[in-house]
């Protein structure tokens, strides 16, 4: 096979012409089976130099993807398998990110718990699930874990909870246990949820509530007599959440 032509293409990339075909090289792979002092190769070593320039395609692109973000071996492993390379070419790159350093499970842990907890209302347990997903050791996870206070986890769930609170449409029993299931979804812990949830001052929205009251009673009222109307607006209520509502005082004001 003649090499006829190099042309690049990339920067650390060339096309070869031969006289045969045209393939793609990276000019680590050039230098180290010094290509430019050649005018011809077998196909046999034109076999070699491929599988052996895919390999470094395999690297490159992991190194691309890593220099967008740190990632770890598991969502690597995931890129390189979804751009097609082989398992050895997977492999391959694994072992020699490893080598170099780059797949550092300390630096990654401790990077991704600092971008949750700056970026994110998340608590401890899904942070330590979500790391777990991605194949991190529970103990080396702790390890860095151990290390954050908890009055971050206890200050977000304050501003959550406050912030949720100025916006409430529910009454207050479903506004906490709403707020509880909301927080426990985000990985923090029920204890310092509830220390907190059990003792804020929340007050029922009066223009809510008798938003609603109003709403049912024009609903039952042309089907019912007005005790029926009463008990089944009570019941309602009572499943919404709402305790010891006077409903008499709401009623009124639609015959005003």
């Amino acid at each position: 096979m003649k090499i006829l032509k190099y042309k690049k293409i990339k920067t650390n990339e060339y096309k070869i012409i031969t006289d045969i075909e045209e393939f793609n090289l990276y000019d680590d792979i050039i230098i180290k089976y010094e290509l430019l002092l050649k005018k011809e190769i077998t196909k046999k070593e034109l076999e070699n130099i491929l599988k052996e320039n895919n390999l470094l395609k395999s690297y490159y692109t992991a190194l691309k993807a890593l220099n967008i973000k740190m990632r770890s071996k598991k969502e690597l492993e995931s890129i390189l398998k979804k751009k097609d390379f082989t398992k050895e070419e997977i492999k391959y790159t694994l072992e020699k990110l490893e080598q170099e350093n780059y797949l550092n499970s300390n630096k990654y842990i401790e990077a991704y718990i600092h971008d949750m907890l700056v970026l994110n209302t998340i608590g401890e347990q899904k942070i330590l699930n979500d790391l777990k997903a991605l194949d991190f050791k529970e103990s080396e996870i702790r390890t860095h874990l151990k290390k954050v206070d908890n009055n971050i986890y206890i200050d977000k769930i304050k501003r959550y909870i406050d912030k949720k609170a100025k916006a409430n449409k529910k009454s207050i029993n479903e506004f906490k246990r709403k707020t509880l299931n909301e927080l426990l979804n985000k990985g923090f812990y029920k204890e310092d949820i509830l220390n907190y949830l059990e003792n804020i001052n929340i007050e029922e929205n009066e223009q809510v509530l008798e938003k609603l009251v109003l709403k049912l009673y024009k609903k039952y009222i042309n089907k019912y007599d007005l005790y029926t109307t009463k008990n089944k607006i009570k019941v309602y209520l009572y499943n919404k959440g709402y305790t010891n509502i006077d409903i008499d005082s709401y009623i009124e004001k639609t015959s005003n």
